[in-house]
């Protein structure tokens, strides 16, 4: 007997994590089990199975050492998906629900990385538009440069607010 299977596409970000682990958490608990994940992260292959708790999470290491992921797995920590410094963690529990980001510094740098990239890409794409705006061929482009630098800015507004909420919870603390 075939096992039941879905495949889903889900467009998200790097400012957008948190919202992607608990849809994948809910999946877990709804009987459907991450198998893999493709497509540069976008698409999620599930089977049906029993519910189950499951903890998700997405870090940023775009320069992870040798030592990265052992110290993950040693504590527990199943890798799930790995592809150009993204990793998608997975580790099932009963009562207490495991995380890897266990303090406010923590969850601040992994967005301090993400803002690097995202400022770095936004900051490159001006360039590449602004040094062909006087050409006729770039004015098609404009379809692509336009929604992908909307994207940028939001992740980046998105990420900047969170580590001021983060940073503010943590001054109060």
């Amino acid at each position: 007997m075939m096992k039941e299977t879905k495949k889903v596409f889900k467009w998200w970000d790097g400012s957008q994590s948190e919202v992607i682990t608990a849809w994948l958490e809910k999946m877990e608990a709804d009987g459907w089990h991450l198998v893999r994940v493709s497509w540069n992260g976008l698409r999620f292959h599930f089977e049906k199975g029993s519910s189950r708790k499951m903890s998700y999470c997405i870090d940023y290491q775009p320069k992870a050492d040798r030592n990265y992921s052992g110290i993950f797995e040693d504590t527990g920590w199943e890798p799930i998906y790995n592809n150009t410094g993204w990793y998608i963690w997975r580790q099932s529990y009963q009562d207490t629900k495991p995380e890897i980001f266990t303090d406010i510094d923590s969850i601040i740098d992994r967005n301090k990385r993400l803002i690097t990239v995202f400022t770095t890409l936004f900051c490159a794409l001006i360039v590449i538009l602004l040094s062909n705006i006087v050409n006729d061929f770039i004015f098609p482009l404009l379809f692509l440069y336009i929604p992908v630098l909307s994207l940028l800015g939001i992740s980046l507004y998105r990420l900047t607010g969170e580590n001021k909420r983060l940073q503010a919870k943590k001054d109060i603390f």
